[in-house]
């Protein structure tokens, strides 16, 4: 039997659309499985209007249901011949009578149970409990009420479409009654649409100016711009999450391309591209040389009256053009150097200090990196960090909310007004970067502004227990975390991580109060948390866990691990690890320390020797390996398990000493 379930609403957010669809379908599919009703042939649709599903193939009726449910034993059901309270619990429990009860014997003894079998009921009585229940379940992170309400959904349901075998289900939920009556478009379709098959519920819809396929109607949008829009050398830009977000925006996509005054190009391309992208959901359109035009495409319903449209259209993003641009130049006429001083009234979070105090302290984690990396361009790095936030109250920023530019306007506007290109470029790295992928800075004035700045970020937080969940991250720590160690690998800069955060504490400490007294060693577990994802990356996780969690320098766990993974593909790295097995078979536990004097042959001399001469740097590896048969005499040679117990315990002291030198390098 083929079942169709639509739910019709006032036009839903972009973002919800697929997931509600998807969830809808998976709920539904995970109670008819609990509701033993088998099914297949399981499509979704959606768009603005609409989430719907639809089986190809639903059983007439659910399938029986045989129970055996055991009771309490008989010793306990039973006292003198009469049932006990736990009996007569377990009979109402299972709404059955004495007449069903039996007795089962087992390998634990006799126990009392019943059967029950359950007849299946057709699934046309069944389904609207379900679909009631399905409505219910989907989640959406703001909903509303409307009219006389209680129950709140995303947005105003209007209609429900229930059939089964095209037959109309008898459901009604909220005052809306089902039917076989769906919605076209709401410009130009027919509002009453007879779903007479539910088997061409795409094909009917399609002819009311409905795409429910989110797929075609993407595949709408990229062929009506090829069309209509790349012509005469333009290419038009489709950014991917801006393509997402449109592809749910309309039923009947239509690509077409509009113009506005060519002047506005002298703004920063940034600024003309988020304009049309953010707040007009506009493709920004370049020439055959790359160069942004004075041109734009617009995704709409249907392609009836697209004259008017994009006159429409182009009267809308003149005035968006125009207050960005008398913005920008206002924001020429005020230096930087001014700006900054007003980072003083502006918070960053309350027990964190202002973003001026934040910066203050990042110029601070900034000296102690210059002194331990030796850089001679300290005076640029402080520079360009005293300059990286100043765009934050700049107009653009702040009256414009053209956050995604922060940084950006900033390297823009501290270029025009005369700073050097290192400390202008730097301004804008140092909030690289920004997401999975992105560069990363190429400046060391940028580097290190960006190091400084995601470290401050860091330890504060923490500090003041505004530490990330599993859900919850709302100061990006995961995405700060990762940039600063990717950013410290880029410029192979050997930074002990553990030296750089308690400097960076101690600095927090003389500005703010810390919150929280495991902010230090909750850092340090995150830091490693984040240094293990990346680098499980390029290396397997056997290597990574030892050099993490007893190394702190950044650039010696990378070396070590290089190291590790070329030796791990060679043969000698089975050597090294049958040598450290052997080791770890003998090792046990014991107080004493190695007794040269002790000695009774030529090899303890020798295994000692050789323990003595491991510093701990990585390249003795090469060393042990080299020396692999002073390991092997001494285990052929030599018998740890003697009579003697103060022998023995100083042979295996002396093997405990090896495998701790042995460990530094590698753990099995």
């Amino acid at each position: 039997m083929r079942f169709l379930f639509e739910i019709g609403v006032e036009e839903l957010p972009s973002r919800y659309v697929d997931k509600a669809c998807d969830d809808l379908l998976e709920i539904f599919k995970k109670e008819l499985i609990e509701a033993r009703i088998e099914f297949s042939g399981e499509k979704k649709y959606n768009s603005p209007r609409r989430i719907a599903i639809y089986f190809e193939n639903i059983a007439k009726m659910q399938k029986d249901l045989y129970e055996k449910k055991i009771g309490p034993s008989v010793q306990v059901a039973y006292k003198e011949g009469e049932l006990t309270k736990a009996a007569l619990g377990f009979l109402n429990s299972q709404n059955l009578t004495l007449s069903d009860l039996k007795i089962e014997k087992t390998d634990k003894g006799e126990y009392i149970y019943v059967e029950k079998n359950i007849k299946g009921i057709e699934s046309f009585k069944v389904l609207p409990e379900l679909m009631e229940m399905a409505i219910k379940s989907l989640d959406f992170d703001k909903t509303m009420k409307w009219s006389d309400k209680s129950f709140r959904f995303a947005r105003p349901i209007k209609w429900i479409v229930a059939t089964l075998d095209d037959e109309i289900i008898d459901f009604t939920f909220e005052g809306i009654t089902a039917s076989n009556i769906s919605r076209g478009m709401r410009l130009f379709g027919n509002q009453e649409v007879l779903i007479s098959d539910s088997s061409k519920y795409e094909d009917i819809l399609l002819n009311e100016y409905v795409v429910v396929d989110t797929l075609k109607r993407r595949e709408m949008i990229l062929d009506s711009i090829n069309k209509n829009c790349e012509k005469d050398g333009d290419r038009v830009i489709v950014n991917k999450y801006l393509l997402d977000e449109v592809v749910n925006l309309v039923e009947y996509p239509y690509a077409i391309k509009g113009e506005f005054n060519k002047d506005y190009l002298e703004l920063p391309e940034d600024i003309i591209t988020i304009t049309m992208e953010t707040h007009q959901r506009y493709f920004p359109v370049k020439n055959s040389e790359g160069k942004l035009t004075n041109k734009f495409v617009l995704i709409r319903n249907a392609p009836e009256y697209s004259e008017l449209v994009k006159k429409g259209n182009e009267k809308v993003i003149e005035p968006r053009l125009a207050d960005a641009k008398f913005f920008f130049d206002e924001d020429l006429k005020i230096n930087l150097n001014d700006n900054v001083e007003k980072l003083k009234n502006v918070t960053f979070q309350k027990d964190m200090g202002t973003i001026f105090e934040k910066m203050e302290r990042s110029q601070k984690i900034a000296k102690y990196l210059i002194n331990k990396l030796n850089l001679e361009n300290e005076e640029d790095i402080l520079k360009t960090i005293y300059l990286s936030k100043a765009d934050l109250v700049s107009n653009v920023i702040n009256e414009k909310e053209f956050t995604k530019l922060q940084g950006f306007m900033g390297s823009i506007y501290a270029e025009k007004q005369g700073e050097k290109p290192e400390i202008s470029k730097g301004i804008f790295e140092h909030y690289l970067p920004r997401f999975q992928g992105d560069i990363l800075p190429e400046t060391m004035e940028g580097t290190i502004a960006s190091i400084s700045d995601k470290l401050d970020t860091l330890v504060g937080t923490f500090s003041v227990n505004l530490i990330p969940t599993s859900s919850k991250d709302p100061y990006a720590l995961r995405r700060a975390t990762n940039g600063l160690l990717l950013t410290a690998f880029n410029k192979n800069l050997n930074i002990d991580y553990l030296d750089l955060i308690n400097k960076a504490f101690e600095i927090f400490s003389e500005d703010k109060k810390i919150l929280n007294d495991n902010a230090k060693e909750n850092i340090l577990d995150f830091i490693k948390q984040r240094l293990e994802a990346i680098l499980a990356i390029d290396f397997s996780k056997n290597l990574i866990a030892y050099q993490i969690n007893n190394v702190t320098s950044i650039m010696d766990i990378k070396n070590r691990l290089i190291k590790l993974s070329e030796l791990e593909k060679s043969e000698n790295f089975e050597i090294l690890i049958n040598l450290i097995k052997r080791l770890k078979n003998i090792s046990k536990e014991v107080v004493e320390n190695v007794n040269i004097n002790l000695f009774t042959n030529e090899e303890e001399k020798e295994l000692y020797n050789l323990s003595q001469s491991l510093s701990g740097d990585f390249n003795d590896i090469d060393m042990l390996i080299d020396k692999k048969d002073i390991i092997n005499r001494f285990f052929e040679k030599v018998i740890i398990n003697v009579k003697d117990e103060v022998i023995k315990n100083n042979r295996i002291a002396l093997i405990n000493e090896m495998l701790s030198k042995v460990n530094r390098l590698i753990q099995v």
